[in-house]
């Protein structure tokens, strides 16, 4: 292969490992998306469910091609005469907004959170507004329109400056001034009896009723015991919405869009499960259920989330297409023994059609095939990658350091390398985030816990490894890889899924299928990362054939006992009022019954509190003193720039870190100014960061 080769499969592979927006354009910067989309399901069947007139939920992990299927059904949808899109990045926008909120100092609050809170809604109602308008001028005001503009003749024109109208008048600090001091003092938040709910999160997830204020004052204390009333939630966030008039906003939008002959708006709210729980369910009280009230089905909702955090408020659950992305939910419907398969296709047609399009070349001219076949090669980063799209991408960008930039082709030992780097170099940077990053207490407290849970979990898969080889397992199942076993995979009951979920969200398990156990019931079987299974020299998968269908629920791999230890040891459910305290196997059946104590009949009075090992709470403790922490954008970015060798490129770090390239300033201005962890100048007109040795020695 020649240089020119090894650059176009570098801009291959660098387009596969994209988050969010990313536009995927050619050498003369046209947009090829069209060209390189592969849905995950033949006949285009996500792109085909996204374009139907309903609301739509993409649900997946970070990666899973979320926000490209909507970018591709942007492109087809543009065709249309009679439906707009508009793409708000729920993340980017709350971003922006929290970083420029302007203290809104005439309303009585107690704390400057409290003010904090307030004013940042507003801007975000502010920011949502403006990337409507943004949609509009940039893909619809075109030259046409603007020359017809001078003759007043052009409607898009028109409909641009209407909703500059609006802008404006979210924007009138003097016209909100005197409506929000009206309604703020008209309201009466007081706490109905019987109606205040008790909570135990990780995160702040209420509104707690401030009596002596007269707005809602987020917050969680120190045991992050949330004290949440419903129905005054609701009512600040209904007072809230009379003061920015959206119902009459939506309207208005619905009546300005609909000169242009739209009968439909479909708007994409994506990145929507990034924001802290508090904010999301604001978010999702204040516009999507609005937005979903009040539009008359004008706009159709097509939201992006992860799994265990999709918040959809008042919506109608039987109105709403909702499709899963990860591996096993997406293709469960298929026979269990296709299921892999139809996995495989889709790591073969997204790596092909790439190829393709960028080089000229397909897998064959990248990999080595005089070894193995290149079917081969797909199951192989399926396992390492389990579709996720973007990790595809990093391990393939790790592999080409071994081979490609060689002039090599790629092998399945460069495959095998790049999935450990990948699991050592990125994921592993969760756990070390929560030794050197600004968290909540409680937060910190989970990854150790979560640390140690999956250590418990590898301690045991090399336990089994270990008795099958000396034979203490007996099972005819076992013979035929005695010497090297299979112990990648494990069982649980479904029931305790929730246990995994942290775990799952951040890769280091993913839901691999479901099966009924040797007992008849049904349980869930879960996979180690590839990466972490080759660190720790854990043989990844199950002997070939059918015959050995049933491998994974053999009697070794039931990890219930693990779960049920780690719920003991990091948990205690009691009632607030008796103290009574209730084992974990309990839980179920007192959520049923709206946590009421079962021995002094205290109604919603038992909660589930976390325990911490003094081990544990030593090693925090020490950590918390620490007065060097820094926030956690601060700490990937000089962990990422490390990595990369400690002189690093504005854009380059925006595509490492996800977020916007202005975003960067900001993460940088500290670590500049105050720290001194990196110097910053210009290299062919690019900013570029270095790394100090101050800067180095903080974060190793």
């Amino acid at each position: 292969m020649n240089q020119r080769d090894k650059e176009n499969f570098d801009k291959a592979i660098e387009s596969l490992r994209q988050y969010r927006r990313y536009e995927i354009v050619d050498e003369k910067n046209r947009d090829i998306l069209n060209d390189v989309y592969v849905d995950p399901i033949d006949g285009d069947g996500i792109l085909r469910l996204c374009l139907k007139d309903n609301t739509t939920v993409l649900v997946g992990r970070k990666g899973t091609g979320k926000s490209t299927i909507f970018m591709r059904m942007q492109n087809e949808l543009r065709k249309s005469k009679d439906i707009m899109t508009c793409y708000i990045d729920v993340k980017t926008i709350f971003d922006s907004a929290k970083r420029n909120y302007t203290t809104i100092r005439y309303l009585k609050t107690e704390t400057s959170e409290e003010m904090e809170s307030y004013s940042l809604q507003r801007q975000f109602i502010l920011d949502f507004v403006s990337e409507l308008i943004n949609e509009i001028e940039n893909n619809y005001l075109s030259i046409v329109e603007t020359i017809k503009d001078k003759f007043h003749l052009s409607k898009v024109a028109d409909t641009a400056r209407k909703l500059e109208e609006i802008r404006k008048r979210i924007q009138n600090n003097n016209h909100l001034e005197n409506l929000e001091l009206q309604t703020l003092q008209s309201i009466n938040l007081s706490v109905s009896d019987g109606k205040v709910l008790e909570k135990n999160n990780n995160e702040c997830m209420g509104i707690n009723a401030s009596l002596s204020s007269l707005s809602g004052e987020m917050g969680c204390g120190e045991t992050n015991l949330v004290r949440t009333s419903e129905e005054n939630g609701r009512t600040y966030n209904r007072v809230f919405a009379r003061i920015f008039e959206i119902t009459h906003l939506v309207d208005e939008i619905k009546e300005i869009i609909q000169g242009l002959s739209m009968k439909r708006l479909f708007l994409i709210l994506d990145d929507y499960s990034e924001i802290e729980q508090k904010s999301l369910s604001m978010f999702c009280d204040l516009i999507v259920n609005t937005l979903n009230n009040t539009s008359d089905d004008f706009i159709k909702l097509k939201i992006s989330a992860y799994p265990g955090r999709v918040e959809l408020g008042e919506l109608d659950r039987q109105k709403i297409d909702i499709r899963y992305l990860d591996y096993y939910q997406l293709y469960v419907n298929d026979k269990r023994n296709e299921m892999e398969s139809a996995a495989i296709d889709y790591t073969y047609r997204i790596i092909e059609k790439r190829l393709q399009k960028y080089t000229g070349h397909g897998m064959q001219y990248f990999f080595d095939t005089d070894k193995n076949e290149v079917l081969e090669f797909c199951e192989i980063i399926f396992r390492m990658s389990i579709n996720v799209v973007r990790h595809i991408g990093l391990i393939l960008d790790y592999a080409k350091e071994y081979s490609v930039v060689h002039g090599n082709k790629i092998s399945i030992t460069n495959l095998n390398e790049a999935a450990k780097r990948f699991y050592n170099e990125r994921l592993s940077l969760f756990f070390e985030e929560s030794k050197s990053a600004q968290m909540a207490y409680d937060e910190r407290i989970e990854i150790f816990q979560l640390k140690d849970l999956l250590q418990s979990i590898v301690s045991r898969e090399k336990e089994i490894k270990s008795e099958i080889r000396t034979k203490k397992y007996t099972a005819q199942i076992f013979d035929s890889e005695r010497s090297n076993p299979f112990t990648s995979h494990f069982y649980i009951a479904k029931e305790a899924e929730a246990t995994l979920a942290s775990l799952e969200l951040n890769f280091f398990v993913s839901k691999y299928n479901e099966m009924s156990n040797k007992a008849g019931k049904k349980v869930s079987i879960y996979a180690l990362n590839y990466g972490l299974c080759l660190n720790e020299n854990l043989r990844w998968g199950k002997p070939i054939g059918g015959e050995y269908r049933t491998y994974f629920i053999e009697s070794p791999f039931n990890f219930n006992p693990i779960v049920t230890s780690f719920l003991k040891e990091t948990k205690e459910i009691k009632c607030k009022k008796c103290g009574c305290i209730y084992s974990t196997e309990e839980l179920s059946f007192l959520k049923s019954y709206g946590m009421n104590c079962m021995k002094c009949m205290s109604i919603g009075t038992v909660v589930e509190e976390k325990k911490i090992s003094e081990n544990y709470k030593q090693q925090i403790e020490e950590i918390e003193r620490k007065s060097n922490l820094l926030e956690r954008e601060q700490y990937m970015f000089m962990k990422l720039a490390i990595l990369k060798g400690g002189v690093v490129y504005v854009r380059d770090m925006a595509v490492e870190m996800d977020v916007k390239w202005q975003k960067i300033g900001w993460i940088t201005k500290k670590l500049e100014e105050e720290y001194y962890y990196l110097t910053k100048d210009k290299q062919n007109g690019r900013t570029r960061y270095t790394i100090t040795e101050l800067g180095k020695k903080s974060i190793m």
